[in-house]
């Protein structure tokens, strides 16, 4: 590799700007998880509503975020102000991301299933509203941040490792809220509890998810992040501002972008069939209906796979520093292929045969006896690096793009690729969740019995394991097409310091 397409190292960004903007990708994982998350576990298997309605309630709100990251990256490209594009819009979005998470949980109880779905639904709104605000200019403000095509990864890797704290605290709403509430009210464990009892609990947790999680971490970027092309892209425009439709058309021809949006949807599909089977598995085949106690199972599942995928970031920044970030990619996708395989032959029946129980240290030490025994710790074994894929290499490789479309097109429009990523992104999510209710359905899924039938379980496992295996050989099949390799994106940086000098760099 020539060193002379390296930034020099007095121009390499400082940890602690790359430590500080990269909390962001906590606020950003909590947005982006908890509602979704807590919110079928809320609906469907605690407030018993039909997984049907439940998936299409939690699509909503996605498809309407990925209508507005769109129109808010457009908003954000031409934005001016003496603090910037991007950080008066994370600060406040962070403010009222936490404000509006609380409110989604006082679900009036009284009301009927139709009057909670609808309660939801528009407190939902508001908070990806305000998620929008926060999360476009950030993810915008990541790919600003440096010229480098290794350094980009850097930053990316900063915000995936905040990202994988927060998936470690997500899936804990649920359960940490229930045992919280059952030593409050003096119950031995948490299946006496009523069903107020349990939202109290919820909503306690969730004020703290929202005022620390989201509101606290996800002001510090807009203190600590500087906007190093805010001056260039004033001069590019020179006081003109870039229409909605025709950015928006610019930006899907880059073909290199749209391959990457075709990865974010078939990667986000696989990962959200396989996530959302195992924790029905776990909770109704392992726990006998038991949320609590099925959800400690998944919160296991879920720490393992960031705990991977936090020690797995400094591997995927070697991988690509030694090749390129589409070998990156590949060797991600490979690692689905194999988890798949794993998947099927842990959760099977007889794997399990001990609930987990965390009262005492010798009960927390036959848990985690528990859970080495059963062997599910090769799932995040296997499949933990599966979202570093879409958060460091996706949003880095992007970063390339803004490159590629400034050559073409004559100024740069971070926010709009940001946002069209977003809602590809989004829009994967939201079917998804249709997807699955669906198929919960067709399967004669009842969230109303303790245990399904062996036929709903055999359904659940193959969508679990080919759900995630064939869209990762698809990715793996798509790659081999992506035009932008690291010797075209360094030349596209040479050119663009030829035509309008070095970014503004320290």
């Amino acid at each position: 590799m020539n060193e002379s397409n390296r930034t020099p190292p007095s121009a390499k960004l400082s940890a602690r700007e790359k430590f500080s903007v990269g909390t962001g990708g906590l606020t950003v994982s909590l947005g982006n998880q908890s509602v979704r998350t807590t919110g079928q576990g809320v609906l469907n298997m605690i407030l018993g509503i039909n997984a049907f309605w439940v998936g299409i309630v939690l699509a909503i709100p996605l498809l309407w975020d990925a209508i507005t990251d769109p129109i808010m990256g457009n908003i954000s490209d031409n934005f001016k102000s003496r603090f910037g594009r991007r950080r008066p819009f994370i600060l406040v979005g962070a403010v009222l991301m936490g404000i509006t998470f609380a409110s989604i949980w006082l679900i009036p109880m009284g009301w009927s299933d139709t009057g909670k779905l609808a309660w939801f639904l528009v407190t939902s709104l508001l908070f990806y509203t305000s998620y929008t605000i926060f999360s476009v200019p950030f993810i915008a403000l990541t790919y600003e941040m440096t010229p480098d095509y290794d350094e980009r990864t850097s930053v990316q890797g900063y915000v995936t490792f905040w990202n994988r704290l927060g998936e470690m605290t997500y899936m804990g709403l649920i359960p940490l809220s229930l045992t919280y509430i059952a030593w409050k009210y003096g119950y031995s464990d948490t299946t006496g509890l009523t069903m107020n009892e349990k939202m109290e609990g919820i909503r306690i947790s969730a004020a703290i998810y929202g005022g620390l999680g989201m509101t606290l971490f996800g002001m510090l970027p807009a203190f600590f992040g500087r906007e190093r092309n805010y001056d260039l892209n004033v001069k590019e425009h020179q006081g003109r501002k870039d229409r909605f439709w025709e950015s928006a058309r610019l930006s899907l021809q880059n073909r290199a972008f749209a391959i990457l949006c075709t990865l974010a949807v078939f990667t986000i599909i696989a990962g959200m069939f396989a996530s959302n089977m195992d924790w029905y598995l776990l909770i109704y085949y392992l726990s006998d209906g038991d949320v609590s106690v099925g959800t400690q199972w998944k919160l296991m599942v879920t720490i393992g796979y960031a705990v991977v995928g936090v020690l797995g970031i400094p591997l995927i920044v070697w991988i690509t520093g030694k090749m390129t970030k589409i070998h990156g990619f590949m060797f991600i996708y490979g690692m689905m292929v194999i988890n798949a395989v794993i998947r099927w032959l842990v959760y099977r029946p007889g794997r399990f045969d001990t609930a987990l129980s965390w009262g005492s240290l010798e009960a927390a030490g036959a848990s985690l006896t528990a859970v080495a025994s059963s062997l599910i710790w090769l799932d995040p074994l296997t499949g933990g690096l599966f979202w570093i894929g879409v958060g460091v290499l996706g949003q880095s490789l992007i970063a390339d793009v803004c490159d590629d479309d400034e050559i073409r097109n004559g100024h740069r429009r971070e926010g709009m690729f940001g946002a069209i990523y977003g809602w590809s992104m989004k829009a994967s999510f939201a079917i998804s969740f249709v997807m699955i209710g669906v198929f919960l359905n067709a399967i004669g899924f009842d969230p109303g019995a303790a245990s399904q039938t062996p036929h709903t379980y055999l359904n659940m496992r193959l969508a679990m394991c080919y759900g995630a295996a064939c869209p990762a050989v698809l990715c793996f099949i798509l790659l081999q097409f992506y035009p932008l390799t690291r010797e075209k994106a360094e030349e596209n940086r040479r050119k663009l310091e030829a035509m309008r000098g070095a970014a503004n760099l320290p």
